[in-house]
């Protein structure tokens, strides 16, 4: 009876200070200053308990903005490896996969993750990846789309490139490796983890929409540009164009922007 009487005004005040509460809630892949601090600090502890941590480059990524941060994939020690090296809150591309592991996708959540379906376009997590950057966030991905099961570079999918064209956001290679050698423990050996953070840089810009092929070739070229911060024994695939750019024969990362 109380509502029926209200006054049409009251009841459309209602409606849109509800909507606005709902506008302000937190995205799902978000989590809180507090919380991700939280997980950095555990995930900290962790990694450089296991390995002899060291990491460079820091200084390379943009202190503000967007940034698309391109990163190899090894372990699954990766993620948390990169978290230690980058110093602003990042948001990570996972395999919709781990969702129904009831630990490890609790573990992700806390820390800040965007679920993605493998083999097909996810427009949920396409969403997700353009919000986030589209509000200057960082987001963290692996150009392969899984874990490399030689150790080498495995040939990029073109999600990075088309995700980099449409939201122009600069990307910032990160190369990570020895994660891998968790079998040194074996030994009695503790294995060295090594991540390095690269200069940031954009991909070039078309006057229409990039089609397949355009985005591949870009993709290849963030994949050579990651590989130039790896040991030359995990640049797999693109060990020949690696080198060939290193001896100055090769010029086809020309057409990579410099990012402020």
């Amino acid at each position: 009876m109380r509502r029926s009487l209200e006054k049409p005004e009251e009841l459309a005040y209602q409606m849109t200070a509800s909507t606005t509460v709902k506008r302000r809630r937190r995205p799902a892949y978000q989590t809180s200053p507090l919380v991700y601090r939280i997980m950095k600090w555990i995930f900290s502890g962790l990694v450089r308990a296991i390995y002899r941590y060291q990491a460079i480059g820091q200084e390379n990524l943009p202190s503000d903005g967007s940034v698309i941060v391109a990163v190899n994939h090894l372990h699954l020690v990766d993620p948390p490896a990169v978290m230690l090296a980058v110093p602003r809150k990042v948001v990570t591309l996972v395999a919709n996969k781990w969702r129904s592991s009831p630990i490890i996708s609790r573990i992700l959540r806390l820390a800040g993750v965007v679920f993605v379906r493998r083999g097909e376009v996810d427009r949920q997590a396409l969403r997700d990846c353009f919000d986030h950057l589209a509000n200057g966030g960082v987001l963290a991905l692996a150009p392969e789309g899984t874990r490399s099961r030689t150790g080498g570079l495995q040939r990029a999918k073109a999600g990075a490139a088309y995700l980099a064209s449409r939201s122009k956001a600069p990307i910032v290679p990160v190369a990570v490796w020895g994660t891998e050698r968790l079998s040194d423990w074996a030994r009695l050996k503790r294995p060295t983890c090594k991540v390095v953070v690269g200069r940031p840089f954009r991909l070039p810009e078309f006057s229409r929409r990039a089609s397949t092929e355009e985005l591949q070739h870009l993709a290849d070229l963030i994949m050579i540009r990651l590989g130039l911060l790896l040991p030359a024994s995990y640049r797999g695939v693109y060990s020949e164009r690696c080198a060939a750019v290193e001896r100055g024969e090769s010029t086809e990362l020309s057409v990579l922007l410099q990012a402020p």
